[in-house]
């Protein structure tokens, strides 16, 4: 074989060795503990409970903001940024789309207009970066994560800061049963 010829192939094969490698990377990848994490705090209980999809619909709203922010606060330090957002939207889209029903249900169980609920969220998020000087490597991971194919729905994408505690939500399902009445 003629030297050239032989390193055009070899140069061919190891970039496909290399993209096979990247893409068993991206699509074997496990949620980290390193980015999803639960606030401690808890707030005394607001409105009703939730019922389980309403509060996974607050979550999942939550996870959505969490993207966006981590989007333009990490763009500087990590270009790709940009567009592993515009991925994470266009694969998640149709989720959040159908997910208004039931967080417009959130929000007037904790009698909150659904905006009200939508900057409740974004305010407690926005500072989120500040101090944490992980924050950037650990939303590389949440990105790489959603944007694997294990997740098909966002509900399966963990916020990177759960903070429905904070804001005083709990589950219904969680609600210890009630007690029968004395006759």
């Amino acid at each position: 074989m003629v030297p050239s010829l032989r390193a055009a192939v070899l140069a061919v094969a190891a970039t496909s060795v290399l993209a096979a490698c990247e893409e068993q990377a991206r699509t074997t990848a496990t949620p980290s503990t390193a980015y999803a994490k639960t606030s401690t705090a808890t707030a005394a209980p607001r409105g009703a409970c939730l019922a389980p999809e309403e509060l996974q619909a607050v979550r999942n709203e939550i996870t959505w903001q969490q993207f966006y922010n981590a989007a333009i606060q990490c763009e500087k330090g990590t270009p790709a940024f940009r567009s592993e957002y515009g991925a994470f939207r266009n694969k998640y889209r149709g989720d959040i789309e159908a997910n208004n029903a039931q967080f417009q249900r959130a929000a007037g169980k904790v009698r909150v207009s659904r905006d009200g609920l939508k900057l409740e969220i974004a305010n407690r998020d926005g500072p989120s970066a500040g101090g944490n000087p992980r924050y950037c490597a650990e939303a590389q991971q949440a990105f790489r994560w959603a944007l694997s194919t294990q997740p098909v729905q966002l509900a399966q994408v963990p916020p990177m800061l759960d903070f429905t505690p904070d804001m005083g939500l709990r589950s219904c399902a969680a609600t210890p049963a009630a007690t029968p009445a004395r006759k």
